[in-house]
Parts: C-alpha cells; structure tokens; sequence
C-alpha cells in the first residue's frame, strides 16, 4: 500500500495547541507518518523580504520577525515529541539548512529527515542529511541528484530503506498543466532501488490522489484547520480524510 503523509506546517506559528490538534488529527485520518518543518529565517528568507512589514497575530512586524516567532522552539519540540511517542506515529523532519539539520539532531529522537523544496539547490544541507540521519529524502533535482546519490550509497550498506527522491511544484497550487508528473519516472531512471515520493500542492483531494496511478511509495498532503483560508492546498481534517478514503479506492481500482 502507498503511504500517506500529513504535513502540519503551514502556519501553526508555534502554538501547541494548533500543532497538538493537528498531530491527533493526522493520526485520526489513518496517516502513517507526520512531517513538520524547521528552518533558520535569516538563511532562508531572501533579503529583499526580510525587512518587509506584515499583519500577524503579534501585531504589524517585519517578515523575518514573524518568521523567527513562528518557528517551532525548544519548549513546544518536547511537548511534540512526546505526544507523538505517545501516539505511536512516525515524525519526519523537513529542513530548509544546516543550522535547521542540526536543531532537529540536536533536540528530537528522528531518525527520518526530508530536505525542503526551498533548499533545492543546497547541496550542503542534502549532503549533512544524509551523513547525520538514517534515512533522507531529497527533491528531484537532475542536477544534483546523480552526485548525491553517488556519495550517499559509499556510507550505506542498505539501500531501499534509507533514501527516498519526491516530487512536487513550484506553485502552491499550481494548475493541472504544471504537476508534470512524468518527473516521477524519470526519478526511476536514476535509481531503481530509491524510494519514491510525492509532495501534492493541489487544492483539494483532485487530482493529487490519483498519483497513485503512478505508484510512488507514498503521497504527502498538507493538513490545517477549519476555517484556514490562506492556501488552499491545505486540507481540513475532513478533507484529509476523504484523501485517504479516495487514495485507498484508487490503490485497489489499480490492482
């Protein structure tokens, strides 16, 4: 069966209770693992934007400021790891840079590390992924991808279990011409023993749920609240769910 992951990133600005909904929600939905960010915003948001007045629930403040309060701390990551010991359901780290690899080494038990989307040409944070972590997915990147695996696979003596390549968008969400899933073929190419992933931005369940007609290993969608209308790619708990529903419906559809 291909799993299903719940990214619970999109704007929880650090508040446990959004981040605790979500995690009891995703496992509610039968997700099997969840995925959670960590970035360093003076690495990663561009200077031009830094500086840039914003409207957030601490009032009108400069981007990276809201940026910086709305990163996951210490205090919230051990109320986080403990609920989700307790629950029993799989973390994966999404990280942006180095400092962000080393945050999470440094204060989580995870074990499975995804390098962001926005760090697609940082070649230095996939390579510090997979030297620190188990197991590492990365974006496809044709460029640099050929290289990583190359030296990923001279420290590791198993290969199917600890890397895995996804695929996703620029846009969030981008429209049906822009999901070029033919990319998840072309991941093949490369490796047949990766695993294989997909990252859907799509608003709503269609046509993300269908990628299982392209059988990835898993499939990722963003889980939010009710009522959260900033991006719809971001699905409700009852949305998630009817993923899932529909994901499964498809998975036995295709044999």
């Amino acid at each position: 069966m291909i799993d299903l992951y719940a990214n619970i990133s999109m704007g929880h600005e650090n508040d446990w209770e959004v981040i605790k909904n979500r995690v009891i929600a995703a496992a509610q939905c039968n997700a099997d693992a969840i995925i959670i960010s960590k970035a360093t915003p003076h690495l990663t948001i561009p200077e031009h934007k830094k500086y840039v007045s914003i409207n957030s629930k601490w009032g009108h403040l400069a981007y990276i400021d809201v940026a910086k309060k709305s990163e996951i701390d210490e205090l919230t990551v051990r109320k986080f790891n403990k609920l989700t010991e307790e629950i029993g359901i799989p973390v994966i780290w999404s990280v942006t840079d180095s400092q962000a690899v080393t945050w999470v080494k440094d204060n989580t038990n995870c074990e499975n590390v995804k390098v962001h989307f926005d760090a697609f040409n940082d070649y230095e944070t996939w390579d510090m992924c997979g030297k620190v972590f188990k197991t590492t997915c990365v974006p496809f990147n044709i460029e640099l991808l050929p290289k990583f695996i190359a030296n990923y696979y001279k420290a590791k003596t198993v290969r199917r279990e600890i890397l895995s390549v996804y695929h996703t968008t620029i846009k969030f969400p981008p429209t049906v011409e822009e999901l070029n899933l033919s990319k998840i073929n072309s991941i093949r190419s490369y490796d047949k023993d990766v695993k294989i992933g997909y990252e859907g931005r799509c608003a709503g369940i269609f046509p993300d749920c269908a990628v299982v007609f392209k059988n990835p290993d898993y499939v990722e969608k963003f889980l939010g609240d009710p009522g959260n209308d900033f991006n719809e790619s971001i699905l409700t708990p009852t949305m998630f769910y009817d993923f899932f529903v529909n994901m499964n419906q498809l998975e036995i559809a295709n044999g």
